[in-house]
């Protein structure tokens, strides 16, 4: 009797737990799993403007010869190896800086941090598009203050690196709270030991805090790569993908050839093609950061 009565309580916690689950989890597999599954089959099919046909692999073979698909691919890649240790370190900096500061101005300076992330692309985005202006531009006239010559920000040798610090002042404000957050659960014991110890404020950052840090870092890592791989509105908006496609990344060429050139089965296949670049690239990063990482 005594053990019927345990089962029971056990079942109506199981079910209850499953009930709060589900929710969750039916949004899960109807926005995520089954767009997945779709996007999967609509790469091995074509579009002819009337009905979807059977295509095979003719899809795949079609943008592994594409020129301009292996471009996008070299400039999506220049994107990531900008932004990733740039978010990181500087965020990095920032957070161990703001956590010798009194709670009060952390908490300003992190919001004031974060508040980009949150605001809209699009109107970041234009506010840039005045700064980078060649005729009346603010970064053109700052350099001009200082006696430098003017520069075409978004020409073919600079566009990369002036849209990937519109990303970076947009994404290292949440990198920056992470961070933030996981200084403040290091015990403060472990400083005070190495103080004790004689150890230099370096010392401790490279044998106490870093350390610590590593799971911190392996999220903002792995999580900044995969945002670096689907920058897009910025891109858009500021560059449409060119000049002469230097900016052209994986991502704003899925759109054109979905919504420009209405070619869905390609789009798939570079969609299911970027999918696998990054689980790649974040089951290495895994294998690299985790080896030292305590949970």
């Amino acid at each position: 009797m005594k053990q019927s009565r345990i089962s029971s309580i056990r079942l109506r916690r199981e079910i209850s737990g499953w009930l709060f689950v589900l929710p969750m989890l039916l949004f899960f597999l109807l926005f995520v799993v089954y767009p997945i599954l779709k996007a999967i089959k609509s790469s091995f099919y074509g579009f002819d403007y009337t009905k979807y046909y059977w295509a095979g692999l003719d899809n795949y073979r079609t943008i592994l010869s594409d020129e301009l698909f292996w471009k996008s691919i070299r400039n999506t890649l220049e994107f990531v190896l900008y932004l990733v240790p740039s978010i990181t370190i500087i965020a990095l900096m920032i957070a161990v800086t703001l956590h010798t500061y009194p709670k009060k101005m952390q908490s300003f300076f992190k919001a004031a941090f974060y508040i980009p992330g949150v605001t809209s692309i699009v109107s970041l985005t234009l506010v840039w598009q005045y700064i980078y202006n060649g005729q009346f531009g603010l970064g053109n006239y700052i350099l001009g203050r200082f006696g430098l010559d003017s520069v075409n920000w978004l020409g073919v040798n600079s566009a990369t690196i002036a849209l990937s610090l519109i990303v970076l002042t947009i994404s290292v404000g949440s990198a920056v709270v992470v961070f933030s957050a996981a200084l403040g659960g290091i015990p403060k014991d472990f400083y005070e030991s190495a103080s004790l110890d004689g150890a230099k404020p370096w010392k401790m950052f490279h044998r106490i805090t870093l350390p610590m840090l590593k799971p911190t870092m392996l999220y903002v890592v792995v999580t900044g790569t995969i945002g670096a791989f689907q920058v897009f509105a910025i891109i858009l908006i500021m560059t449409g993908g060119g000049p002469a496609y230097r900016t052209t990344t994986i991502m704003m060429l899925i759109y054109q050839q979905a919504f420009v050139n209405m070619n869905f089965g390609v789009a798939n296949a570079m969609g299911i093609v970027l999918c696998v670049i990054i689980s790649l690239i974040a089951y290495v990063q895994f294998k690299f950061l985790k080896s030292d990482i305590e949970y």
